[in-house]
């Protein structure tokens, strides 16, 4: 994936996760056991964007997957 399909699917990924509601939200995060943060920085991750940031591409065709129909 290159940084600009990368970004791309982030910006979707983030939009689509915004316009949940907030038990959809939190079910999403729960399942994807998404860190509370950084491993390189150990900086506190605070917003979904900054968790799917981080996430290998693998994890993003994942998640591309599984909102598929529901990108925004």
């Amino acid at each position: 994936m290159t940084n600009e399909e990368r970004a791309k699917l982030i910006d979707k990924l983030d939009r689509s996760f915004q316009a949940m509601p907030l038990w959809a939200k939190t079910a999403c995060k729960h399942a994807m056991g998404a860190p509370d943060r950084d491993p390189k920085t150990g900086e506190r991750l605070l917003s979904f964007r900054s968790v799917i940031a981080i996430a290998s591409d693998f994890t993003l065709e994942t998640l591309r997957d599984d909102f598929k129909d529901k990108l925004r």
